[in-house]
């Protein structure tokens, strides 16, 4: 069935892209190539063309030589599989090396931009050097964010950015490329479309493991679908089923699938 989709959707000559996805390495620290094989076969069969990827050792206070391993893992993958993979560079922003890293990933090897996770919140003053590195050179930054409403998920560590912490980093940074990680990806994601209009140059992305009917829609109607990437984290049917599943023309259909996701890419400045 998806396959009769994809080819209805005439995009034979076009990208679908997923912009937020991941490796993962095995407990000895090597990449888990199993994992890499498992997500290829899985994006043959859904119709996605290319994963951009950032590894998923993210949590907790990460110093230079985990983050640094972990983006090497990245690296192996898209040597090993350049049709399949291109990569995100994840930094924790407060180790002193966090620049070094951006500018070996970013501008050495190709990396398309930055993933940042709940280590400090978006618009903290110690995210500064960063965003305008990556205004300087044209490249997006993707963080992990939500709006948590279980008492479960609030009593975790880290500091994880909702919608208004967006807002009022682009209002500092209007030149910066910001995405807002996973709008599917718990808590109140409606409470983020009230917030997030005024903020223009924040985009959306469609992952996460909440499915509600409708949500993309709901998404493109209170952001434009402009600012709508495609993507799974992980949730991969159900990501391609939330995209089935919107009311959108079949242009407007391929612009969240990989269309606006190229147009970022294409602002890239080295």
């Amino acid at each position: 069935m998806l396959w009769f989709w994809r080819g209805n959707l005439n995009l034979e000559n076009a990208m679908v892209i997923d912009c937020h996805m991941h490796v993962r390495g095995r407990e000895d620290g090597s990449l888990s190539e199993e994992w890499c094989e498992n997500t290829i076969e899985a994006g043959e069969l859904l119709g996605i063309d290319l994963f951009y990827v950032s590894d998923l050792e993210l949590t907790g206070d990460l110093r230079y030589e985990s983050f640094h391993a972990a983006n090497g893992r990245v690296l192996e993958a898209i040597n090993r599989w350049p049709d399949w993979f291109r990569g995100w560079c994840f930094v924790n922003p407060g180790d002193p090396r966090a620049l070094d890293e951006v500018t070996q990933r970013v501008r050495d090897e190709g990396f398309a931009g930055v993933k940042l996770y709940n280590q400090y919140l978006i618009d903290e003053p110690v995210q500064e050097p960063l965003i305008e590195r990556c205004i300087e050179w044209g490249i997006p930054i993707l963080m992990h964010a939500g709006r948590a409403c279980d008492e479960e998920t609030l009593q975790r560590p880290g500091r994880m950015s909702d919608a208004s912490h967006f807002v009022a980093a682009a209002k500092r940074y209007p030149e910066a490329i910001l995405i807002e990680a996973h709008i599917g990806g718990g808590g109140d994601w409606e409470w983020a479309l009230k917030c997030l209009p005024d903020a223009p140059s924040v985009y959306l992305d469609t992952a996460g493991s909440v499915i509600d009917e409708w949500m993309v829609d709901r998404c493109v109607e209170a952001l434009g679908v402009d600012r709508l990437l495609f993507a799974t984290d992980m949730t991969m049917e159900g990501g391609v089923g939330k995209v089935l599943d919107a009311n959108l023309t079949e242009e407007e259909r391929g612009r969240v699938l990989g269309g606006n996701f190229q147009a970022i890419l294409d602002r890239r400045k080295v």
